[in-house]
């Protein structure tokens, strides 16, 4: 079934003919994204434009258009991927520039830090044995407060594209689990079935989970960034700050957590949505419709600990 798009002569103005598929899903999930040149940085209007795109895709996934939602198991994460756990209990203190948001998050308990690291050989989808790409994510899962945050993000198509591998190489010099909305649904659907995970914690504390099983992955509602770095959706963070100020700027100097609160469907959640940053949550929501149902999403904008970096917290709540 195709997708039909709302007219958006505004946005090709601004991208031009240079355009490219964000590389996650099947051809019909593919729409043209900006992309810019290495010496410039995506601007807001672009962000804005491969917001509005990815949206539609959520939305269209909503109407009943079906969604990729490929499910990978232990067998897709064995391949290719080691892994170290670290388990943070509640009196402990942890590293991430989250602690202050994750304390505010009802049910917050054990923290397990998880890093995978694609530093083995693989499997590709074609069934040939392929050498590591290195390409790697470290995030905190926190099965209590039902939050993903990402700390490091370096995937296996980003690590192919440095070692100088064209385009129509890297399909099948990476593994097939491989991208970060992929990696943190599986490991987050794998940890809450875990032995080793404090099943029996404390009560969730979040009505909006009430009557749950704690084990549904569909309990996930929180996706967050933690010292955004991206050279492109630092750009456009600082962009929508700057003009935040410029409007009201008695009522934001100070951006410690909670910051800035911008619902998905408004010109700000779309532009973030279109940054680099914004397609994992973006994937989350459209890949995984089949668990997660709809969902009515809001992103928090706020610096950490060191107000140098920036942090993004998606709430997703009820539709």
């Amino acid at each position: 079934m195709a997708i039909s798009y709302r007219p958006l002569t505004e946005c090709d103005n601004v991208i031009g003919d240079v355009s490219r598929a964000i590389p996650f899903g099947d051809s019909h999930f593919s729409p043209n994204f900006a992309r810019i040149k290495r010496d410039e940085k995506l601007t807001y209007a672009q962000a804005l434009c491969n917001g509005e795109k990815l949206y539609d895709m959520i939305q269209a996934v909503y109407r009943g258009t079906p969604s990729r939602g490929v499910t990978f198991t232990q067998q897709d994460l064995n391949n290719g991927w080691s892994r170290v756990t670290e388990h943070i209990l509640p009196d402990e203190e942890w590293d991430g520039f989250f602690h202050e948001a994750l304390d505010r998050i009802p049910g917050r308990n054990e923290v397990s830090k998880i890093a995978i690291h694609q530093d083995q050989f693989f499997t590709n989808s074609a069934g040939t044995r392929v050498d590591p790409s290195n390409g790697y994510y470290t995030s905190y899962y926190i099965r209590s407060a039902a939050a993903i945050i990402a700390s490091d993000i370096h995937s296996p198509q980003l690590r192919r594209k440095r070692q100088g591998r064209l385009p129509a190489e890297i399909p099948s010099l990476v593994p097939p689990l491989n991208r970060f909305s992929d990696v943190a649904w599986t490991v987050w659907t794998l940890l809450l079935r875990a032995n080793n995970v404090d099943v029996d914690g404390p009560e969730d504390d979040d009505p909006e989970n009430e009557g749950k099983d704690p084990l549904d992955a569909s309990r996930l509602r929180y996706i967050g960034y933690e010292s955004v770095s991206n050279p492109d959706s630092v750009n456009v963070i600082e962009e929508i700050i700057e003009a935040v100020r410029a409007e009201h700027a008695e009522g934001v100097q100070n951006l410690e957590y909670p910051g800035l609160v911008f619902d998905l469907d408004t010109p700000n959640g779309l532009a973030l949505l279109g940054t680099p940053i914004g397609y994992g949550p973006g994937w989350i929501l459209m890949d995984r419709f089949r668990e997660l149902g709809a969902r009515k999403v809001t992103v928090n904008l706020f610096t950490s600990d060191d107000p140098e970096y920036y942090c993004l917290l998606w709430h997703l709540g009820n539709a």
